[in-house]
């Protein structure tokens, strides 16, 4: 089954995202989100809040707070913004700008050679599991389909000859390339914080990821997954998925219900 792309699926360019409040700087994303800060002396355990005044949406912090901790606040409450607009699930956001693109040129995460197409994108983030990640990135075989639940791809853990860690990733190719092409993304984030991957791993050293969207919540894998898509040359969209638990554990649970 062909990938569809991002075209097909019907972009907007304009669009702020969840992994945009962590990647963004906080002015821009309070002029983006026409969002008003104003510092207070607030009540004891209270560090910020938001609130409404007839001329729009506000955010009030304690005064004399280092600026990081008061950006971290802010980022919150914007978040709390973003997911008022699009209602419980978080994924999207009614906040635009002419195109959200624009705002990260210059920065670190602005892609490094131009955007470019899905398949092109998913080709390097292959490539960069390979080289500088020392591991191999393949479609995920005929053979193991039918996928067990919402699998969308899986990274394995090992040792070549020499010793060293030695990282395998799948993604499903029958995934929408758009999906596809952040679900690399995730799993080079993954792989680059080994930590976090191979604690999640199974007693075979497997970790099962779902292809179920999810927005970032903040600085991990997650928001990495995100800005390296990003860097690479793809707008991605919510970049966030879940780990699994092995496939067989779940069966047996589920038979134990």
């Amino acid at each position: 089954m062909p990938g569809l792309t991002d075209a097909e699926c019907g972009p907007d360019w304009g669009l702020l995202r969840a992994h945009d409040l962590w990647a963004l700087p906080v002015e821009v994303l309070t002029e983006v989100m026409e969002v008003g800060v104003v510092e207070l002396e607030l009540p004891q355990g209270s560090s910020a809040f938001p609130f409404r005044k007839t001329d729009g949406r506000w955010i009030a912090v304690q005064s004399g707070l280092p600026p990081v901790e008061r950006n971290r606040l802010v980022r919150d409450l914007l978040f709390s913004y973003l997911a008022e607009a699009v209602g419980s699930d978080r994924r999207t956001s009614r906040f635009r700008a002419t195109d959200i693109r624009a705002l990260y040129a210059g920065s670190h995460w602005e892609p490094k050679d131009g955007w470019r197409d899905d398949e092109e994108v998913i080709a390097v983030l292959r490539s960069f599991v390979a080289e500088p990640l020392g591991g191999v990135a393949e479609d995920i075989p005929e053979s193991a389909y039918p996928l067990p639940g919402e699998v969308g791809a899986v990274i394995a853990f090992g040792y070549d000859e020499a010793g060293r860690r030695c990282p395998l990733a799948w993604v499903d190719s029958r995934l929408p390339s758009g999906l596809r092409a952040d679900l690399w993304g995730f799993n080079v984030a993954l792989i680059a914080e080994g930590d976090v991957a191979e604690s999640q791993a199974d007693a075979e050293g497997i970790l099962y990821i779902g292809r179920q969207r999810r927005p970032v919540r903040g600085p991990g894998p997650a928001l990495l997954a995100a800005l390296t898509v990003q860097r690479f040359g793809r707008r991605p969209q919510d970049c966030d998925f879940p780990l699994l638990s092995p496939p067989a554990q779940r069966g047996t649970e589920q038979d134990r219900q």
